[in-house]
């Protein structure tokens, strides 16, 4: 546990902590699209790869998303920030 809380903030290790570490050090939710990937043969075929912190999950959750597990929570808002984009065009 202690090492554990020691690389949230770099000490004992010489890697830079990334920005989802650095976020939950603070206590801040986070998110973030890491890749957008299209079929080159079916173009309306595709997915996003997402990151988050559990912070940002438990805000979902305090907003009223539901899922079995966490990717579903993230995919359920994922899925209606698209719609809403998509509404507002």
């Amino acid at each position: 546990m202690l090492q554990k809380i020691k690389s949230l903030f770099g000490k004992g290790s010489s890697e830079p902590l990334s920005d989802k570490d650095k976020a939950t050090a603070r206590g801040e939710p986070y998110v973030r699209v890491l890749s957008t990937n299209i079929d080159p043969e079916n173009p309306s075929d595709g997915y996003f790869e997402l990151e988050w912190n559990e912070i940002f999950v438990r805000k979902l959750l305090d907003s009223g998303y539901s899922g079995q597990d966490e990717s579903e929570i993230v995919d359920s808002w994922f899925t209606g920030l698209c719609r809403q984009i998509a509404e507002e065009v």
